[in-house]
């Protein structure tokens, strides 16, 4: 067993965001064209709109080009779509962006219905139809990427192409990760993201962090039907692209790799050296196989009409 310390030291090298300690006021320059500037992070994914589901209200947002193709942006646990920013900043030129802060996270309330990655499959799905966009392409990130592949296994949409960046697939009972979720506390997190919890405390209409906080952690710890989607992978048909950080040590590279055998044609960027949080550390590394596995997704799509 490994020492409480040691996860928590691991969990923080993990998900603390470094932009967090960097000056944030300065744009971004894309490397491309020194001409071209990225859209200042602080004024995308603001403006949007709440959509209500059952007794919660979702908040949306989108930005970048509106007459391209959509693609649905899902955040982690605790996070919200803020967490895409960073990404977002690279492809609102040429995508039409849409940000969902997952029930009870970012602008959206939490509701009466139990937490847990059914529930965010449901939720999303409502979102998307309601938007017209069942059809959409979707990136999600850790707990966002696990709900994309729930939704990508499922018959409520049919997505045009799926991105899970540091998610798991299944979680067995002996997965060390596992571990670490029953090991954190609602206090540590406090301590080591406090940054985080005060925009959480600043934006959500209804803040109650320790709830949610605790939501979460059953969730990630679940191990029902409406827990991790397992074998149902394997119904996937939409082209998958699976995101690991090498040195990501809540999702296994055995992760990674089984998960891609699962889902026919599905394919495997295992970055060296990147985190869990790779697409908020560094999402130029990433940027070269999305675009990649955009222009395959399109070249398929024309030689089928």
């Amino acid at each position: 067993m490994i020492p409480k310390a040691v996860f928590v030291s691991l969990l923080l090298a993990e998900l603390v965001d470094p932009a967090l300690t960097q000056n944030s006021e300065e744009p971004r320059v894309a490397a491309e064209l020194s001409v071209e500037i990225i859209p200042k992070e602080e004024s995308m994914l603001d403006a949007g709109k709440t959509i209500p589901i059952g007794d919660a209200a979702l908040f949306v947002s989108e930005v970048g080009k509106v007459d391209s193709q959509p693609i649905v942006l899902l955040h982690g646990g605790l996070g919200s779509r803020h967490d895409f920013l960073p990404l977002a900043g690279h492809l609102a030129a040429d995508h039409r962006l849409i940000a969902i802060d997952t029930r009870g996270h970012g602008r959206s309330t939490l509701g009466s219905a139990p937490l847990t990655y059914h529930q965010l499959e449901q939720d999303a799905a409502a979102v998307l139809a309601e938007l017209g966009l069942t059809n959409a392409a979707i990136i999600g990130h850790s707990d966002g990427g696990i709900v994309a592949l729930r939704l990508a296994a499922s018959e409520a949409v049919h997505p045009r192409f799926v991105v899970a960046v540091g998610a798991h697939w299944q979680m067995p009972s002996d997965d060390p990760t596992r571990e670490i979720y029953q090991s954190i506390t609602v206090d540590e997190w406090r301590g080591m993201f406090a940054e985080q919890v005060r925009s959480y405390e600043a934006e959500n209409p209804a803040p109650d962090f320790a709830t949610l906080f605790d939501a979460t952690a059953a969730m990630w710890l679940g191990s029902d039907d409406k827990a991790y989607p397992g074998r149902s992978v394997r119904s996937i048909t939409s082209p998958l692209l699976v995101i690991r950080g090498d040195d990501d040590f809540l999702v296994s590279r055995r992760q990674g790799f089984d998960l891609v055998e699962q889902v026919e044609g599905a394919r495997l960027l295992n970055l060296p050296f990147a985190a869990h949080t790779v697409l908020k550390d560094s999402p130029e590394d990433v940027l070269p196989a999305l675009k990649a596995f955009f222009s395959s997704v399109s070249e398929a799509g024309e030689g089928q009409d």
